[in-house]
């Protein structure tokens, strides 16, 4: 119960923490919806489904949001400059324990008129001031681009590399590879063998993803590469960051190509957001958005190991 106790108050320091900051830089704190008509299709994610039922028989698929992106570029096609929201988000199919919790707590910050370098620079200050709040120091942070990484560390030339090249390059260094693969699927695999091990004592803020592992960003002039970034503090992902993707026709392509991967895989596919891509054009090109697991954060900064020691209702407690 004392353990119980202490994350609460911890929970509270942090979350005051992170207001503070975004308040003091010109932020709006937003409210958006859990439970959605389009949760999300991105491929690897699984949301949770549900019926919403109304008392004159209307019955309508949902889902609870995996993320508050979608309804958070809204706000930003409505007129909205600079938002943050602390909201709950639900993963399905992820693991009990450990960094993963099915149920979780993310901080999503937008800025139009800025991008994913200066949003960069900012999660590199919140992050240190909230180790600041509990007596810590963040320690020296670096940056790398992820094709600078590839070379160094594998041999591969990402902006000129085709997918027999990553085949070959999973071949040379004993990486698992199937039939199916997609090129994204065998970077994900180099990247995830090769490249994300070596973050395990280090923290470093690592961005310039290929085009086909872009998400929701925009590509770099020549088109090859995604402006998107990742922070892992001590081994552990901590955000997902973008100078994000502002034009309705590309975006509809790639939410296309995420639903027919979807169907590929026998996942649900959920309708596209119609509502997003209408006010996507408005939307200021640059613009950044990142999305931070409030619960990691606090693990790291209060020198814990697992979720479950600052979760005080952890899904392996809940469903034992």
């Amino acid at each position: 119960m004392q353990h119980n106790l202490e994350t609460i108050h911890d929970r509270q320091t942090m979350n005051d923490t992170i207001r503070a900051f975004l308040r003091s830089r010109n932020y709006v704190e937003v409210e958006t919806p859990l439970m959605v008509a389009s949760p999300d299709i991105e491929p690897t994610l699984t949301p949770f489904e549900t019926i919403v039922k109304t008392p004159e028989g209307g019955s309508y698929t949902a889902g609870l949001i995996t993320s508050p992106e979608y309804s958070m570029k809204k706000l930003l096609g409505m007129g909205m400059q600079k938002i943050f929201t602390l909201t709950k988000v639900f993963r399905n199919h992820e693991s009990f324990g450990g960094i993963h919790n099915p149920e979780f707590t993310m901080l999503e910050w937008y800025t139009q008129g800025a991008d994913m370098f200066a949003c960069m620079d900012e999660t590199e200050a919140l992050v240190r001031e909230v180790f600041i709040a509990f007596g810590r120091e963040a320690g020296v942070i670096e940056r790398k681009s992820v094709p600078d990484l590839f070379r160094e560390l594998i041999d591969v030339d990402l902006a000129n590399a085709s997918k027999q090249d990553l085949i070959d390059a999973c071949n040379r260094l004993e990486v698992h590879i199937d039939a199916s693969d997609t090129e994204s699927d065998l970077f994900y695999r180099l990247f995830l063998v090769k490249i994300e091990p070596t973050f395990t004592d280090r923290n470093i803020l690592v961005h310039t993803y290929p085009k086909y592992q872009a998400a929701l960003s925009r590509l770099t002039p020549d088109g090859k590469f995604g402006e998107r970034f990742e922070l892992y503090y001590k081994g552990v992902e901590l955000c997902n960051g973008f100078t994000e993707l502002t034009d309705p026709i590309e975006q509809r392509k790639r939410f296309d190509e995420e639903s027919k991967t979807r169907r590929e895989s026998g996942k649900t596919t959920f309708p596209i957001d119609e509502d997003l891509l209408n006010l996507l054009a408005s939307v200021q090109n640059p613009s950044f958005g990142n999305a931070l697991g409030v619960d990691r954060l606090l693990m790291l900064a209060t020198g814990k190991t697992s979720l479950e020691d600052v979760l005080p209702f952890s899904a392996k407690k809940l469903f034992h």
